[in-house]
Order: structure tokens, then sequence, then C-alpha cells
């Protein structure tokens, strides 16, 4: 299974601090993914952008949940299902059958750890559906609230995943001269000094997810999407960042 997780920052504009969608970004990758539909079970998700990130740190729930700010974590989980909404309708009118899903319907936190309940998806995939996921707040027993990020999800899901891509704004993990980095490994990471300008820990946390999975044999690549077809030239190694 192919899972293809879509940048907060390329199909909205959440570094210009707004609630608004690319649609004509979503359109093109939209064309990519239906051309793949045959060759590949897909699993779809997205970032929260504006949608999420903002309402979260500005009510704190980063650091957890109480009585002072439910209303935000209400707020946040609205905002990313309206994206949810919005990026499912385009994919849906570009003849992808979509199933949009909020990971905080079959995802919890206890202890520390990940749970899910995984079988209503699994008969979706089954009938046909692609699964359309995005970061959300799931229910913890000790924080209230954890912020799932989009780029974990394929390490709490036991589907077989066996690529998973990250599209972003950037053509890829840049070094400090702005150069593509090739291939990046937990080593090359925890030499690197990245930024964490997000709710979900931004490309530190991309990368972080990105290293575990390949830890587990997963092939995967963070690649940029500004051209049509963009998405499959990832997929074939074509162009991004390959991480091992």
């Amino acid at each position: 299974m192919l899972y293809v997780k879509l940048g907060g920052s390329l199909i909205t504009l959440k570094k210009e601090g707004r609630k608004e969608i690319r649609s004509d970004v979503l359109r093109r990758i939209s064309i990519d993914i239906k051309s793949m539909m045959n060759d590949f079970k897909i699993f779809l998700a997205h970032g929260a952008g504006h949608y999420g990130h903002e309402p979260v740190l500005r009510s704190g729930l980063h650091l957890g949940m109480g009585d002072w700010n439910r209303i935000g974590a209400s707020e946040t989980m609205v905002g990313v299902s309206e994206l949810n909404f919005r990026v499912a309708k385009i994919m849906m009118e570009e003849g992808i059958p979509v199933a949009p899903l909020p990971p905080r319907s079959m995802m919890r936190r206890n202890n520390g750890r990940i749970l899910c309940e995984t079988s209503s998806l699994k008969e979706l995939i089954k009938a046909g559906f692609i699964p359309l996921m995005h970061g959300d707040l799931i229910p913890d027993d000790e924080r209230g609230v954890y912020v799932l990020s989009a780029d974990e999800i394929p390490l709490h899901l036991d589907l077989g995943f066996e690529k998973v891509i990250y599209l972003m704004d950037e053509p890829g993990v840049l070094d400090e001269a702005g150069r593509v980095i090739p291939v990046i490994n937990r080593s090359a990471l925890e030499g690197m000094s990245l930024p964490s300008l997000d709710a979900t820990g931004s490309i530190r946390g991309k990368i972080e997810s990105a290293v575990r999975l390949a830890e587990r044999g997963v092939e995967v690549r963070i690649s940029g999407y500004r051209d049509p077809g963009d998405l499959i030239r990832a997929i074939n190694g074509e162009i991004g960042t390959r991480v091992i």
C-alpha cells in the first residue's frame, strides 16, 4: 500500500496565516493520484495547515487540554474537519473515491502509546475507497488530547505500507545552502539544526517519522510538488530526499 501525505503548506496558505486552500495544486495532485489508482492501493492524508496549527498553538493544546482550553480543542477539530471536507470534495470532483476519516474516530493515546481500531477502515479499503485522513486531536488518557501529525499516522496503522511519500512545498530536505539532500538517515538527522515552527514539530517531526518508517523497511521519500507528475516522479525516486 502507498501512503501519500500532502503537507499543510502545500495545499493551504498556512505560511501566509490564512484559512484558504490551494485548489489548483489539489486538482493537479488529484490528477496524479487518479492516474495511479490501478497501480497502487492508496491511502491519503493531509496536514492541518492554518486550520489546525493556529488554534492548537493559541490554545496551548500541544501541552494538553483542560477546562480552560476545551473550546480551543473543539475549534481545532472543527477546523481540520472543514479542511478535510474541502480537500475531499475537490478529489471527489476529480474522480477519486475518497472516504474522509478523522483519526480521532479510531485512534487514541493510552500510557503514551497510540492505539487504533481499524476494522471499519479496512472494510472501506476492501470496498474500494481511498481513505483520506488528516492531522487531528485524538483522545489521550494523560493529557486530555494529543496532537497527532499526519506524518506519523502510517507508524500506527497496521496496513502493510510499502511506500510512504511526504509531499511538501519545498523540493525535499534542504541543506544550509538550500540544496536538496539526496539521502538522509538517523545519524544525519541528529547532526542537523532544524526548526520546529508548528504544533507537530515541522520538518524535524516529519523526518523523525520518516526515519522510523525506513527503519521498519518502508521505502520513504520526502519531496516537493510543483509541476504535474511530480508525485509520480517522487514515487519513482526521481526527485526529493530518500530516507533510509
